[in-house]
């Protein structure tokens, strides 16, 4: 029968020597865990919690006698025995409970030398730890275990924090260049592989320059029905479209044809606004370049609109871009505008029909004839009446010159007719009336109007011929204009 007794916790606390009352109170309160070990004193092995408290308490031993001076204090214990092996000689710790009061000491024989070791790997000695300041203690050891339980789920919980705080971060940097290259893919797969590019029906012809590509004329990007080509440049978010409209009165005047394009894309962007003008070098010939900015929705954007002309056959090339892009975006242009060419059929057939008419016609300036073989052949007309559209054009033309230039013109007209007999002059006069009105005249007395005509002006002084085309030229312009 024990009444000491050593508690060994599974966190390795050991508590002891404990009275078997300190001990069941302890067991009741619930602060010696199910698996403590306790060695009875006098016991051969350790035993587990339930099995110690169901031995019996031990009967008080006699108080043992007073020792006499002359005998000694009790030796400590090995470190080997037991730390209960003296017990009449260890005071009671002040760190013990005050009810834990150690009981006298029991014979020699009853306290064992050495406590066999536990079965797990705990100590191999009898716990020298002295018992705790207060009977809460053994319950501090529990809360220190469910801490050491709940460290490494914390380290975890943190670590992974830290991960998904690291992968956040690399995906706010990585997002806009993942997206670019998502965005750049998906332009690319509507891309044709050619490198050349043409319209076979307006003879236009595009050599790619690098980054640019040819897009298919169904892709999602960019729905121009009016289109020829579509182009895009995906590394700088940049797309361009090759137009092509029939305009034989702006075929000298690129500049106005950008006045044209500017204007009917007003209602398209109401926000847009030119930023200069400039000659831009094309693959073969010149073009002119307006720069314009704009938003759309959030986004700045700037454009870029290359007006260039085959004849009577005004070509635009009109590329966009966010703002971000800057200059790179404006340089793009530039390297796309060195590989556009027109095969010049349209030009082709212009001139040779002017140098076939101009012998003709001398009285007209090369360009004023150009412009009317262009409203014709535009229109599909043949250019058999040109010599006689050049009287009517010149002749309504001159009612709305300047007064002095009108009086000029008059004044050589005048020279032209002057070898003509007075008759014929009447008769032609009166010929001249009928085609300014449109009305119709016999072909035979066109031809005599005209061979009167060429004879004249062929005589005229070189100076004063070439005054009468300026002026018959500019005439020609402004009977285009009226109804």
């Amino acid at each position: 029968m024990a009444n000491q007794y050593l508690l060994h916790l599974p966190d390795g606390t050991q508590y002891g020597p404990v009275d078997r009352a300190t001990f069941e109170t302890w067991a009741r309160e619930g602060r010696l865990p199910a698996d403590t070990l306790v060695w009875p004193e006098g016991a051969p092995e350790w035993l587990p919690l339930q099995k110690a408290l169901a031995l019996p308490a031990a009967r008080p031993a006699p108080a043992p006698a007073k020792p006499s001076p002359a005998q000694p204090a009790a030796a400590k214990p090995s470190p080997a025995q037991p730390a209960t092996a003296q017990p009449a000689a260890a005071k009671p710790s002040p760190a013990q409970p005050a009810a834990a009061k150690p009981s006298a000491p029991r014979p020699a024989s009853n306290r064992p030398t050495a406590a066999p070791p536990p079965e797990d790997d705990r100590p191999e000695t009898l716990p020298r730890t002295p018992a705790p300041a207060a009977a809460k203690e053994p319950a501090r050891g529990g809360v220190d275990a469910l801490r050491a339980a709940w460290r490494p789920l914390a380290m975890t919980l943190v670590g992974v924090l830290v991960v998904f705080a690291v992968v956040g971060g690399l995906w706010a940097v990585l997002r806009p260049y993942v997206s670019r290259r998502q965005a750049m893919a998906a332009v690319l797969r509507q891309a044709v592989p050619d490198r050349r590019v043409e319209d076979a029906q307006s003879g236009l012809v595009v050599d790619l320059p690098t980054g640019w590509v040819a897009l298919r004329r169904e892709n999602p990007f960019v729905t121009r029905p009016e289109a020829r080509l579509v182009l895009a440049q995906p590394a700088a978010s940049a797309f361009a479209t090759v137009s092509v409209a029939v305009r034989p009165r702006q075929m000298d005047k690129l500049d106005a044809h950008l006045d044209e394009i500017l204007e009917l894309r007003l209602p398209r962007l109401p926000s847009q606004k030119e930023a200069g003008r400039a000659d831009v070098q094309l693959g073969k010939g010149q073009g002119r370049l307006a720069r314009t900015t704009w938003d759309d929705g959030l986004t700045p954007m700037q454009g870029a609109t290359v007006a260039f002309a085959d004849g009577y056959d005004l070509f635009s090339l009109d590329a966009w871009a966010p703002a971000s892009a800057g200059d790179a975006f404006e340089a793009e242009v530039k390297a796309l505008c060195q590989g556009v060419a027109t095969k010049g059929q349209v030009s082709t057939r212009l001139d040779e029909s002017v140098d076939r008419l101009a012998v003709e016609v001398p009285e007209l300036s090369r360009d004023a004839l150009r412009l009317l073989v262009a409203e014709r052949l535009s229109e599909g007309r043949g250019l058999e009446d040109v010599p006689m559209a050049a009287l009517r054009a010149v002749s309504r033309g001159l009612d709305v010159l300047a007064p002095a230039e009108a009086t000029e013109m008059r004044g050589i007209y005048q020279q032209v007719w002057d070898p003509v007999p007075e008759e014929q002059r009447v008769q032609l006069a009166s010929l001249m009336n009928e085609i300014k009105a449109g009305r119709p005249v016999r072909g035979e007395d066109v031809l005599a109007l005209r061979a009167v005509m060429k004879t004249g002006v062929l005589a005229l002084p070189e100076d004063r011929r070439a005054r009468l085309q300026e002026l018959s030229g500019r005439a020609v312009r402004q009977s285009l204009l009226l109804p």
